[in-house]
């Protein structure tokens, strides 16, 4: 196992997944790029929706499973980037209202998905997605163990994820701190899971880290 901490955002390189499109069509024809949903700056300034992206890397023609998808930020930003998202929550007035918005911004099932699951499950059907981005709190996933294997079969190899947590110290905002875990801990017990790589950034986003993972490795010097 071979383990990165870069301080900083372009000491990543980031991996370009595959292409394909999983089970969400391709379109026949190009359909239109929503704008992303309406937040107020401080907002933006929080989730820092950019520079995520950034991390990420190009998403265009990519399927991305939107993990706990909550009011949608993360979704319509992938989707203004030009991936095909899977939007997928355990709470059905999240689901109501990415239903909804979905509705009014005339968007076709050709670029969004949204589908509900249950706690403990990820709600992904085998190689449905090129990556993963989980914004969820790690601590709070239930059996994690199980919930890593259903989603590894459900993300083509290499089972490409990013993680985005908070920072177990106090924030403006955010999860209780008894929820968060810092990413050392973290990174060590994902690890087992069958990463051969992981990786954490803990400098890029304002209170939170970015733990990232595929197998096999991300970049050159983890060779």
């Amino acid at each position: 196992m071979r383990i990165l901490l870069p301080l900083l955002l372009t000491s990543a390189l980031l991996y370009s997944a595959c292409n394909a499109g999983g089970d969400i069509p391709a379109p026949e024809v190009a359909s239109s790029t929503p704008d992303p949903v309406e937040h107020t700056q401080a907002d933006l300034d929080h989730r820092a929706g950019d520079t995520l992206l950034t991390v990420l890397g190009a998403v265009q023609g990519k399927t991305v499973a939107d993990m706990f998808a909550g009011d949608g930020y993360y979704t319509w930003q992938l989707l203004a980037a030009g991936a095909r998202v899977l939007a997928i929550d355990d709470d059905p007035a999240h689901i109501a209202a990415l239903e909804a918005r979905k509705k009014k911004e005339g968007i076709g099932d050709d670029r969004l998905l949204i589908r509900a699951t249950t706690p403990g499950v990820p709600g992904l059907l085998p190689d449905e997605v090129d990556l993963a981005l989980i914004t969820r709190e790690y601590s709070t996933l239930g059996d994690r163990p199980a919930w890593f294997a259903q989603l590894m079969q459900g993300v083509k190899a290499p089972h490409t994820f990013y993680l985005v947590n908070y920072l177990p110290q106090p924030s403006p905002d955010g999860p209780p701190l008894s929820q968060r875990m810092g990413y050392n801990l973290v990174l060590d017990e994902i690890s087992g899971f069958g990463y051969d790589d992981v990786g954490v950034l803990y400098k890029t986003l304002q209170y939170r880290y970015i733990l990232f993972g595929s197998d096999p490795p991300l970049t050159p010097e983890s060779e």
